[in-house]
């Protein structure tokens, strides 16, 4: 059996790190399109009638990487925009927690002071019913045993 709140949490905390994975893709994709763009065009060998095929299996693999960081940044930003979708039905309250905790992942003391809560112990247990009702809108049903 599933554990639904494990799994928010799991979900929750790869969120803090989805905005970095894009950063990185994106830099990898301009690097792959900067060393593999057009260089200087060479006079062409009219004395051989075909491509060197180290050179087309090297376009070819640097198309094929492309390709794949590509699918990488729209999967990535898909499953981002998704969590955020799910966070942006939750209450206020809710979404504040997650975010500090999860997201921006501050300390305890620090989550207490921005909720304006006396003690760090007590976020806990916002932070839980934040979890549980994060974990019914993102799995559905199943997460029912998990409130």
């Amino acid at each position: 059996m599933i554990n639904y709140f494990a799994e928010a949490e799991k979900t929750l905390r790869a969120r803090g790190y989805l905005d970095s994975a894009l950063s990185n893709l994106e830099r990898r994709r301009d690097r792959i399109i900067a060393r593999s763009g057009p260089s200087e065009y060479a006079s062409p060998d009219l004395s051989k009638p075909y491509a060197s095929t180290s050179a087309i299996n090297d376009a070819l693999a640097e198309c094929l990487e492309l390709s794949k960081v590509i699918r990488e940044i729209a999967d990535t930003t898909a499953e981002r925009d998704e969590i955020d979708r799910v966070l942006e039905q939750l209450d206020k309250d809710d979404r504040e927690i997650i975010t500090l905790w999860y997201i921006d992942r501050k300390s305890k003391d620090e989550i207490a002071a921005a909720v304006n809560y006396a003690s760090a112990t007590s976020v806990y247990d916002l932070r839980n019913k934040a979890v549980a009702q994060f974990a019914l809108l993102f799995f559905g049903a199943g997460a029912l045993g998990s409130m």
